[in-house]
């Protein structure tokens, strides 16, 4: 009986924090710091796919210079570990970062979402 109660013990518990993570985009920043960190752990050991996707939503209360700052984070983290960071984004949340000093061209794959047609839209679903 004892051990069954040791075992119950025996667990992982992951609180990630950053100081001041009161806000929303703190939160979503740790989020994403979390989701790249496990992404490189788990390809490392053979564990995971070659890339990681993110939706805008991640960047959700956050500024430009932080989303800036965490594009670049993903990109370098993702060529120095043979991984790809996809990130679905509006094409003007990706011009505020320009803004902000991010040379996105660098990234931008050809293929767009666009709506503008009557044909428009993903997976039949207009926005």
């Amino acid at each position: 009986m004892r051990k069954a109660q040791r075992s119950k013990r025996c667990s992982l518990r992951i609180a990630p924090h950053i100081a001041s993570d009161s806000s929303g985009g703190i939160g979503n920043m740790v989020i994403f710091c979390f989701d790249l960190t496990l992404a490189v752990i788990a390809h490392r050991s053979g564990r995971a796919p070659d890339f990681l996707v993110h939706d805008s939503h991640i960047f959700d209360g956050v500024d430009e210079r932080q989303v800036r700052r965490a594009l670049i984070l993903a990109a370098e983290v993702a060529d120095a570990e043979g991984l790809q960071y996809i990130v679905t984004m509006n094409s003007d949340e990706l011009e505020r970062t320009k803004g902000a000093g991010f040379a996105a061209e660098r990234y931008v794959l050809a293929t767009r979402l666009t709506d503008a047609y009557l044909d428009g839209g993903l997976f039949g679903f207009r926005f």
